[in-house]
């Protein structure tokens, strides 16, 4: 294997270990271009698949961040470790899944623990007079492992990765590199100055 291969299946290897909350790349954010606007939203890497080169997060339906990747599907996701001192950033097309068989697939691997992000009232984004988390009308309430109370706000976004840019700083010398989904379904790597 060629240097830039390996740090190819490094980097994926990274992503998809991203299981443990003390993992440097858990948090990811995602920028795309909408409505004559630049959006930005960091949000919780909940799988990383290399054989499949998608990035998975979850959202509120409801959120307007749903409707911006509705008008553009094309985004840009930066993760960034200080521990490690290395960036990567993809890009790809996102598709939202929302009360279909992968939301619904998702819904149940993920059992009820943060089922309760999908209830709040009002919707996410909306003004209100003073702070809240808009989850006051369901404090204290147990949730089954299948209730689906919340399931009807529940998305899966999954981000078909084209590109894979990576960045190590470090004193005696950074390094980066690029590699680029060619037509025959491969990737292609090439080294950059930094």
């Amino acid at each position: 294997m060629s240097q830039l291969t390996d740090m190819f299946s490094e980097c994926w290897s990274k992503l998809e270990a991203t299981g443990s909350k003390d993992s440097p790349l858990r948090n990811m954010t995602v920028c795309n271009y909408a409505a004559d606007d630049i959006n930005a939203y960091t949000v919780v890497l909940r799988e990383a698949n290399a054989e499949r080169n998608t990035l998975i997060f979850y959202t509120d339906h409801r959120s307007p961040k749903v409707e911006q990747l509705q008008l553009n599907g094309k985004v840009t996701v930066v993760f960034y470790s200080d521990e490690e001192k290395m960036q990567l950033i993809l890009k790809g097309n996102a598709t939202i899944h929302h009360q279909d068989e992968v939301s619904y697939w998702y819904w149940r691997k993920d059992g009820y623990k943060g089922r309760r992000s999908y209830l709040a009232e009002p919707a996410p984004s909306t003004l209100i007079n003073e702070p809240a988390d808009g989850l006051i009308y369901i404090k204290g309430k147990k949730f089954e492992e299948h209730d689906p109370t919340g399931y009807e706000n529940f998305a899966v976004v999954v981000i078909k990765t084209n590109y894979l840019e990576y960045l190590q700083l470090n004193r005696e010398g950074n390094r980066r590199a690029k590699f680029m989904l060619e037509d025959g379904g491969e990737f292609q790597g090439a080294w950059l100055i930094p």
